[in-house]
């Protein structure tokens, strides 16, 4: 394994000293960061800090805001931190010294003289007289008030330190709270006083209502509640019946709330009512637009660049290939690590076999039979080496095979039918990657890493978003260059410079691509080079010395690559998702049911491949699956790879991926190697748009457009819709009520979570409402373009009523009609009455 540009690194290394030699040397740069707040920890607002030092110029950080927080960047050297008067307070330390960076600094303010008001009243409100207050503290003694007056309030001023409120006892009254301490001034203090009252509670209908105590001062009585009291009232249900309202002593705008809170200012009488329930079962489906989603406005973009249509680019194998693909005495062997690297050495070596490489911190080795042992069966080694003490595994090395609402203003992207190089529209806006731009267009944080066949490093469209410096070569060729062009091809779907007028589109226009080449200049790979690249992704790969070789892992990894099962590259799939590093890979080109390693791994996001249909424009289409790609019975997604010349496309090109080649140019390919970087791509969207990572597989599954009768045999979960991904769609709303315009007055609403299809509605009240389903993707509560829309019309309801609905949601248009007029595509019946 050789790491790149290893002269460059010297001449890097020489410049930097011979700049630190001329420029007299230059001290690191570092930041400090903290809080200011009060002795409780609350933060502190209107803090201005100053900076100085030898080595900076001197300058004012603030003042703080709400959050108390501050931030001081480009510090050198040794730097003080002064914090500046502030009237009121008085701070501690007042003067700090830096000499390296510290995100953790914490100041603290205490109030000088400050004085204290507040009032005494009962739960309702009301002020309460002839409550004495006592305050005590070392540096003010102990102080008695006079008893309140009509009105409940008390004052005092010349408060110093720390001051402990004490109310003195009344007689049939309690306090809460009894006892407060104060620091610093506060002039709305509140001391409720309570008694006792009665709640009677009464049911009309099926049901009954569960009392729960969140606040007593005294506790709670069999034949009573303590005045201000707090009791919270929840309504529940006898079977098929509903609760409708609460009736009597109810807080003003609570009557038909559940559950409600009443805090008992005096006795109370309340009625719960309950009626027959009506419900609604709903069986809910998608109807998608294609070629595009119907929220996109077409624009022109300016044609530029030469473009390759190949001949053919989908590559697919025999079974017999597949079975060729072990090498000939090349054997991986995972050792225990409780063994010295000297014993497993010795293991091997007097077994008869040669350490060609080896992963000394893992225990993991490729070898080749000594001389003597060439030519006996690939059994007998293995029975050999698996029969060492500390063995953990031992298999034969295997090649490894290729598989093969913002728009950008890049001339491949562009939908112009005068320009045949502009064919990159149909796979971006297939899974809806213009709506998606609008609300993200990716982020340099995220990290993906292509292992693949390299990449150019000189391509014009791919430069600004390519990290050479940690890209890696684990094959012969010392460098990273693609001799072959897919890898460059897989990495401008996912990272092509975009919207800079130039050749293609990235799905991501920002992103931290890494290159690491497995793929020789002969197309040569294998497991043991992949499973290495995966380790190195994930930042667990050292070298001889013990030190990493990457140190910042990557967030997702594409493969667009396949070939037989291999432990070794299992062992360093399991360690890379361990590390959080998002593993998607491509399940292969056989066009058979059986999904290729390692798509195939558990913990991996298999991607198969999509066709354009453009050859069914002028029908109400869904993409149909390419005839190439490997499916189910697995989990798998689907994006775009495109269909080649199978469909018959006219021009042709309009069913191929364009993206970037080595040499400036660009080309067109097809596979699930290029649907692959499409799912990647929009991974780090979703990245970029703050999705955890923890959450990224089941959001992207459950965000899928189910197309073409939901055949998940063929079709997983679906065709990945970017648009939905990034905005973490997670549920259908099931709504009675009534829209006027964009909004919607709710009557009665179920949340029913995606990927599901059917569910009830219950609740509903008795009246005229619409039935609606709606799926809110940007969550705004409007009905806007972009949402997924139906609505039935008005219809009569009662209570006891059994409905079955049917809804088609379609994605709202606002430009068929101004008034949001929108034509039924929901059938709805009256099953019982």
């Amino acid at each position: 394994m050789k790491k790149l540009y290893r002269i460059g690194s010297v001449l890097l290394v020489v410049c930097l000293l011979m700049a630190g030699c001329i420029g007299g040397g230059g001290k690191k740069e570092y930041s400090v960061s903290g809080v200011v707040q009060d002795e409780q920890g609350s933060p502190i607002a209107g803090v201005e800090l100053s900076f100085e030092g030898s080595d900076i110029t001197s300058f004012i950080v603030g003042p703080t805001g709400a959050d108390g927080k501050f931030t001081a960047n480009g510090l050198k050297g040794t730097v003080t931190l002064t914090v500046l008067d502030l009237k009121g307070w008085v701070f501690e330390p007042k003067t700090t010294t830096f000499t390296k960076a510290d995100s953790n600094v914490v100041i603290t303010g205490y109030a000088a003289e400050y004085s204290i008001a507040g009032i005494v009243r009962d739960g309702a409100g009301v002020p309460l007289a002839g409550v004495e207050i006592a305050l005590e503290g070392e540096d003010i003694g102990t102080i008695t008030l006079e008893a309140t007056g009509a009105d409940g309030k008390f004052g005092v001023g010349g408060l110093k330190g720390k001051v402990t409120l004490k109310v003195l006892p009344l007689e049939g009254w309690r306090f809460t709270p009894e006892v407060m301490e104060f620091t610093k001034g506060d002039e709305n203090v509140v001391i409720i006083a309570t008694q006792e009252q009665d709640l009677n509670i009464v049911i009309d209908g099926e049901g009954y209502v569960d009392q729960e105590v969140i606040y007593s001062p005294l506790g709670l009585s069999t034949d009573y509640y303590p005045r201000t009291t707090q009791v919270k009232l929840t309504a529940i249900p006898e079977f098929d019946w509903r609760f409708i309202g609460w009736y009597g002593d109810v807080p003003d705008g609570w009557t038909e709330e559940n559950p409600i809170i009443v805090t008992m200012d005096g006795s109370k009488w309340i009625m719960a009512v309950f009626v027959p329930q009506t419900t609604v079962d709903a069986t809910v489906r998608m109807a998608h637009s294609f070629p595009f989603a119907v929220e996109q406005l077409v624009t022109d973009a300016e044609a530029a660049g030469q473009g390759t249509l190949p001949g053919t680019t989908v590559q697919s194998y025999t079974e017999e290939e597949w079975e060729d693909a072990y090498i000939d005495n090349e054997f991986i062997v995972m050792m225990s690590t409780a063994l010295s690297t000297q014993d497993r050495i010795s293991m091997l070596s007097g077994a008869g076999y040669e350490i060609k490489d080896s992963i000394d911190s893992f225990g993991a080795y490729l070898v080749t039979p000594k001389s003597g042992m060439i030519g006996a069966l690939s059994q007998n080694h293995l029975s050999t080496l698996q029969s060492l003490s500390g063995t953990t595994f031992a298999e034969q090395n295997a090649r490894r095979f290729l598989f093969g609402v913002k728009y950008p203003d890049d001339p491949y992207y562009a939908f112009d039918p005068s320009n045949a190089r502009a064919s990159q529209w149909w796979h971006y806006d297939q899974i809806r990657l213009p709506q998606a731009w609008a609300v993200t267009t990716g982020s340099k944080s995220v990290r993906v890493a292509v292992i693949d066949t390299g990449i150019d490093p000189e391509h014009v469209d791919l430069q600004e978003n390519l990290n050479l410096e940690d890209s890696f070569d684990f094959t012969e060729d010392n460098d990273i260059y693609d001799y072959d062009g897919h890898g460059t091809h897989v990495a401008g779907t996912i990272g092509a410079t975009t919207n800079n007028g130039l050749a293609v589109a990235g799905v991501m226009w920002d992103v931290d691509l890494l290159a690491l080449k497995v793929f020789d200049q002969y197309g040569y790979a294998d497991s043991w080079g992949i499973g290495n690249a995966l380790l190195y992704a994930a930042g667990l790969l050292m070298d001889e010395e013990g030190n990493l070789l990457n140190d910042d892992p990557v967030d997702v990894v594409n493969m667009s690559l396949g070939g037989p099962y291999s432990e070794f590259e299992d062992f360093a799939l399991e360690a890379a998702a361990a590390q959080g590093v998002i593993l998607v890979a491509a399940t292969g080109n056989d066009g058979r049911p059986v999904i290729s390693y390692p798509a195939a791994h558990p913990a991996v996001i298999a991607v198969g491949a999509t066709a354009s249909g453009l050859h069914l424009l002028g029908t109400d289409y869904d993409p149909p699956l390419a005839t190439y790609t490997n499916h189910g019975p697995l989990d798998f997604v689907l994006a775009p790879g495109g269909g080649g010349y199978d469909f018959n496309v006219n021009p042709a090109y309009l069913d191929f991926v364009a993206s970037t080649y080595p040499g400036n140019r660009v080309a067109w390919m097809t596979g699930t190697s290029m649907a692959s970087p499409h799912v990647a791509g929009v991974i780090g969207l979703m990245l970029s748009n703050g999705i955890p990572k923890s959450q990224v597989r089941e959001v992207l599954e459950r965000t899928c457009m189910k197309i073409n009768d939901y055949n998940e045999y063929y079709y997983g979960y679906g065709l990945v819709n970017a648009y939905w991904a990034v905005n973490a769609v997670e549920e259908i709303r099931l709504i009675q009520g009534i829209r006027n315009g964009a909004e919607i007055e709710i009557a009665a609403e179920t949340r029913m979570p995606l990927p599901e299809s059917q569910a009830v509605l219950t609740g509903l009240e008795a009246g005229e409402f619409q039935l609606i389903a709606w799926v809110d993707v940007n969550k705004n509560d409007l009905v806007d373009a972009g949402d997924y829309y139906s609505e039935t019309d008005l219809l009569g309801f009662d209570y006891g009523q059994g409905w079955s609905w049917w809804p088609v949601l379609t994605e709202f248009d606002p430009t068929e009609s101004a008034t949001y007029s929108l034509q039924s595509t929901s059938d709805v019946e009256l099953i019982t009455q």
